[in-house]
């Protein structure tokens, strides 16, 4: 028994109008994926290089001088927005970035080109 497989004139031919003119188009969504996929490793990994320590290493009980107790609640209301872990927040605008991207090249591609 043998098989018999098809002969090259026998396969399906794309026309090459269907072809992507130029690879150029493409590009964007490639890069769009490596940012993703970045961000998506550092906030799933979470590395250890990217711990930042505690803003309140000289303690947390209150000080006698009115000034450093100015100091103190100031340091307290910023410690709020400082990151624990700067590779998360990197991650996250990796991901923001590569979402930006990647939207902004699916749009491009449905508005279609100039004068159509």
């Amino acid at each position: 028994m043998s098989i018999k497989l098809p002969s090259r004139s026998s396969l399906l031919s794309i026309p090459p109008k269907r072809l992507p003119v130029n690879r150029a188009r493409l590009m964007p969504l490639a890069y769009a994926g490596g940012l993703l996929a970045i961000g998506a490793l550092l906030l799933i990994a979470k590395p250890r290089v990217g711990n930042v320590p505690q803003p309140n290493q000289m303690g947390t009980l209150p000080r006698r001088s009115r000034w450093r107790r100015a100091a103190q609640k100031g340091r307290d209301g910023v410690q709020a927005f400082a990151p624990v872990n700067v590779t998360d927040s990197m991650g996250r605008s990796l991901i923001l970035g590569g979402a930006a991207l990647l939207l902004a090249r699916v749009l491009d591609e449905v508005s279609g080109r100039d004068g159509q």
